[in-house]
């Protein structure tokens, strides 16, 4: 892998109290100890690999970030008892940062330990990434570079004026590396590797805009999307020889790659700028190469953002639905989110098929990360949209069919994501801006258990 010749500009916040709630160190942070520090005899996995047992629910550092954790351990003595239902445990909001700026797009590390969020300002679109353990916070923006010889440089310079994107951070499988979009200050949108030790590179880069990158969860692979080839297609790209294969190739625009946990599949939309389907392509058996892509859906819905459960049993999506009340000559656009079983032997699914597959109506669309789900691959976590509860949190339990709400006193939430340890994270209105939350609830792999694949899923009836 060839270094960018770029600068990447590394905030640390370290100072005792900057990180919400947390004893924070002042040392000097170091790479170097800090890998040492997680991974040296396998440490780490200490931290969040632990069985849970009466009245002992959480990690140690997730008791120090949420003291209120203690109470419900006392309230809730027995195992059987505490996983019951959907609990909310304690909420607050991750930093004590009240700058007038939006934070937004959240992604959770596989391990449940860093969590990476956008801070958008005039100027800027940067990543912070934390850890709920209070001694970590990096920030993730590209600048110009002297000397790489790229003429957009020359024209920006080094102090550039132009916006300095950088987006949509995902979490490679081992919880060290990341990938993440940036435009590097200069306009080129790209895919950026990095890790927490850190050192960013660039992988697959070019000059036509690639974004929407998606780290195979048991390989060294990232899919993404890529107008290399003028529309948008889907493209896989191998880390380390950096080989790229482009696995879509239809006429329409293809978007929002998700990959199943197996890593041998990959489903995405596809479509125009008014009606996209859900569609899969699988690696060939060979392991060499992608099969062409098939359709599970084609309807005449809009059908975007595709999530995989945990287990991969299913596929969540949201599903646009046209109105055009009474004498109304308006239409109104209401989404609501449908599952559907990748065991099924009668794909392409219809519009008639899919209305059998509901989970949720009338929901809020979150485009940075679609459907959540519970880690047992249980429940669809959205946001209701409801303005006059303030769009609260919803999960629908796919075996129970029944809807459960969360409270967690906020407003207008979106951005919905749930950590391996049941931290439930989201972004919610905070007077003008919108700022980060995390939430514990009952809901991690430690207390529900890993998914029972024999349940069959139950829909809501039309």
């Amino acid at each position: 892998m060839s270094r960018s010749t770029i600068a990447i500009t590394i905030g640390l916040s370290l100072a005792t109290g900057s990180f919400a709630g947390c004893t924070t160190s002042a040392r000097k942070w170091s790479p170097s100890a800090l890998y040492g520090r997680y991974f040296k005899n396998k440490s780490r996995d200490s931290l969040v690999d632990f069985k849970a047992d009466d009245g002992n629910y959480f990690p140690t550092f997730i008791k120090r970030f949420f003291p209120g954790s203690g109470y419900f351990e006392k309230h809730f003595p027995d195992l059987v008892k505490a996983r019951q239902g959907v609990q909310m445990v304690e909420v607050r909001k991750l930093t004590s940062s009240d700058d007038a700026m939006n934070e937004a797009n959240l992604s959770w590390s596989a391990d449940g330990v860093y969590l990476g969020f956008e801070i958008i300002g005039s100027e800027s679109r940067r990543i912070l990434l934390k850890d709920l353990m209070g001694d970590f916070a990096r920030e993730l923006m590209v600048l110009p570079g002297s000397g790489s010889g790229n003429f957009l440089e020359g024209l920006s310079g080094g102090g550039s004026s132009m916006m300095s994107y950088n987006a949509g951070l995902r979490w490679s499988r081992d919880s060290n590396r990341f990938a993440f979009v940036s435009n590097g200050g200069v306009g080129e949108f790209n895919i950026y590797v990095g890790s927490v030790a850190g050192g960013e590179q660039t992988v697959a880069s070019s000059r036509a805009k690639n974004g929407y990158a998606s780290w195979n969860p048991v390989g060294n692979e990232i899919a993404f999307v890529s107008s290399r080839k003028g529309a948008a297609k889907i493209y896989v790209v191998e880390v380390d020889d950096q080989n790229v294969l482009q696995v879509s190739n239809s006429h329409e625009t293809d978007l929002f790659p998700e990959w199943y946990p197996d890593g041998k599949r990959i489903v995405f939309s596809s479509g125009d700028a008014q009606n996209h389907d859900v569609v899969m392509t699988r690696r060939n058996l060979s392991g060499q190469g992608w099969a062409p892509p098939f359709n599970l859906t084609k309807s005449d819905a809009d059908e975007l953002r595709p999530t995989v459960s945990p287990d991969g049993r299913f596929v969540a999506f949201y599903s646009a639905v046209r109105d055009q009340g009474g004498d109304s000559m308006v239409e109104t656009l209401h989404w609501n989110i449908h599952v559907i079983p990748t065991d099924l032997r009668n794909f392409p699914l219809s519009d008639e098929a899919l209305a059998n597959h509901l989970v949720a109506r009338d929901v809020v669309v979150d485009l940075n990360t679609g459907p959540a789900w519970t880690p047992d691959a249980r429940k669809v976590i959205y946001v209701k949209r409801d303005p006059a509860l303030f769009n609260p949190i919803h999960a629908y339990d796919l075996f129970e069919g029944q809807t459960f709400y969360f409270k967690t006193n906020t407003k207008m939430n979106r951005d919905i994501m749930m950590s391996k340890l049941g931290v439930l994270s989201f972004r919610a209105q905070v007077g003008a801006w919108d700022k980060v939350f995390v939430a514990l609830t009952n809901q991690g792999i430690q207390l529900q258990g890993r998914p029972n694949g024999q349940t069959r899923p139950v829909f809501l009836q039309n």
